[in-house]
């Protein structure tokens, strides 16, 4: 009896201390498994070309030469890669997101600590932001590199007239292309007579280029506006202009007149003024030495304002002296360029954008184009990233637009872009 009741606890006592060696086990395994993934890999294969559709996007191991890929590793795996928009097609120099989705292998985790540029690395693009949806989903959104490919060329040349003894005769147009500048040859029959350096307006008086009697055309093509635009775009095709022909009176009247557009001068001319030359009788413009000035037909010189010529604004100092560069008047910044023209729209100066209105001043504080909303600073240089404006935080993008009802690093920004810290 006595031994039966002995066997019946020494059998209790091997189940307990079975049990107890599996719950250590157990947690053992459980605590062993909280491993997460610290950082993670995103290589793109993509090449948007110009003016066709975004391509498909496959997806898998470096190794499988898809798309969007990830190295061969043991902790996540890559499920899927859309873009965020197809609406348009490819257009050159444009970026274009993608969101990748990777899910975790093996008992790892996503951390709930952000996931930032640090920790994840993009080959071949840009990062942008990560949002973990949960503890083995990560969301990447990434951006291509701009689109490579030939700027389109003008696609008009044409004379602003054909009229012989018009004042506007020898005016060279056409339509101008985003993101350029130009460059002008100018042919009386089949000789080249004259080639323009880089000119940065969508017009160029060849008049006095002309001072031969025959038929003249002219071609053009656009060029990479700044070094940014170059890393991207390449020289455009010619365009041909149609024919105009210069008689013996237009061709002596040609002869007479100096280059009157200073379209080739890169020369900064913010200081250092001098006096108008006074020993000269033509009228328009004039280049003395490095510097150009604009002469009335009495004989005064426009001088320390504005002046509308051809119509392109360029600024004038107090001795008549045509300006370049950063100029404040009034109080407001201005930028005017190689040639003196002022500049609109966005400029890109020393690595920084700035925002130019169509008066051509320089913007602070929001400003709206299109559906999407960009920051200047007090200098005008565009913001990005996390920025605290006027107490409240925003997310800006690398291009500078706002973001909206995203969730950027795992932070959520609003309908107006506004992140709120949890109460």
């Amino acid at each position: 009896m006595a031994e039966r009741k002995w066997k019946k606890i020494s059998t209790w006592m091997a189940a307990w201390v079975m049990a107890v060696v599996f719950a250590v086990s157990g947690a053992q395994t459980a605590f062993a498994a909280t491993s997460y993934v610290n950082s993670v890999s995103i290589t793109l294969d993509v090449t948007p070309t110009v003016g066709e559709s975004l391509p498909d996007l496959d997806v898998g191991y470096n190794s499988d030469n898809c798309e969007v890929s990830i190295p061969n590793n043991d902790k996540y795996d890559i499920v899927s890669a859309k873009w965020s928009s197809t609406k348009n097609d490819v257009k050159i120099g444009g970026t274009y997101t993608m969101k990748v989705t990777l899910k975790t292998l093996n008992d790892y985790r996503f951390s709930s600590s952000s996931y930032t540029s640090s920790k994840v690395k993009v080959k071949n693009g840009t990062f942008v932001s990560a949002s973990r949806t949960s503890s083995d989903r990560l969301v990447v959104t990434v951006k291509t590199k701009p689109a490579k490919g030939d700027l389109d060329a003008p696609g008009e040349a044409y004379w602003q007239t054909t009229k012989s003894g018009s004042s506007d005769l020898g005016l060279a147009k056409w339509e101008a292309v985003e993101d350029a500048s130009y460059e002008v040859y100018l042919y009386r029959g089949s000789k080249n007579v004259y080639k323009s350096g880089e000119i940065h307006t969508s017009s160029c008086d060849l008049f006095s280029y002309m001072s031969s009697k025959g038929t003249y055309t002219f071609k053009v093509r656009a060029l990479p506006s700044n070094d940014e635009v170059s890393k991207y775009a390449s020289k455009s095709d010619w365009t041909i202009s149609d024919e105009v022909y210069i008689d013996e009176n237009d061709a002596a009247r040609a002869a007479k007149k100096k280059p009157s557009s200073g379209n080739n001068s890169s020369t900064n001319n913010s200081g250092n003024s001098q006096q108008a030359p006074s020993n000269v009788n033509v009228v328009g413009w004039i280049l003395d030495g490095n510097r150009w000035y604009y002469r009335y037909p009495d004989g005064t010189y426009l001088k320390n304002g504005w002046g509308f010529i051809g119509n392109i604004w360029y600024l004038f100092d107090a001795n008549g002296m045509m300006l370049t560069g950063w100029q404040m008047k009034n109080g407001v910044y201005y930028y005017m360029n190689g040639d003196g023209k002022m500049q609109t729209g966005w400029l890109l100066y020393n690595n920084t954008w700035y925002y130019l209105s169509e008066s051509g001043a320089m913007v602070t504080g929001w400003i709206t184009l299109g559906d999407k909303a960009y920051y200047l600073g007090g200098d005008g240089g565009m913001l990005t990233g996390w920025q605290n404006i006027d107490g409240q935080i925003y997310y800006l993008y690398p291009d500078g637009h706002k973001a909206v009802n995203e969730v950027i690093d795992t932070f959520y920004v609003d309908q107006d872009g506004i992140w709120r810290k949890p109460q």
